[in-house]
């Protein structure tokens, strides 16, 4: 059953997983290892670009960090129906500046990083929820 409700519990506890992947290392060490094994194909995990929680790097990056809970903020806004393909745009935008500028000739901070990422998920997720909940 799909409902608003699961939506937003399944991205929260995808945050809540990432915020307590530190937590394992020292408690469960295999299954710390196996997280950030999980979280690998995901994010690139550099340590210099990612923050750190209880003493131990988190398992993404800050700007995937961002993305994620952007998106679980987002949930909870979100609607049946996306809105206009500008709004996706203007949310990309500040993480594509971001991201290509340190490409090409700089390099950014955790914090904007993070801001970008909670911009773009915040905004992406609304056409993931109007996707899946669609009554077309």
């Amino acid at each position: 059953m799909r409902s608003r409700s699961s939506f937003i519990a399944a991205i929260g506890a995808w945050c809540l997983l990432i915020l307590l992947t530190p937590l394992t290392v020292d408690r469960v060490p295999k299954a710390g290892i196996f997280l950030y094994l999980f979280f690998s194909p995901l994010c690139h995990q550099l340590p210099e670009r990612s923050f750190f929680l209880f003493g131990h790097q988190l398992p993404v990056c800050a700007r995937c960090l961002g993305i994620y809970a952007g998106a679980f903020l987002g949930s909870f806004f979100a609607k049946k129906e996306s809105p206009s393909p500008w709004v996706l745009i203007a949310g990309l935008f500040p993480m594509a500046v971001d991201g290509g500028t340190q490409l090409l000739f700089r390099e950014s901070t955790n914090f904007l990083r993070l801001t970008t990422g909670l911009i773009a998920g915040f905004v992406t997720v609304f056409y993931l929820y109007a996707g899946i909940f669609s009554e077309k």
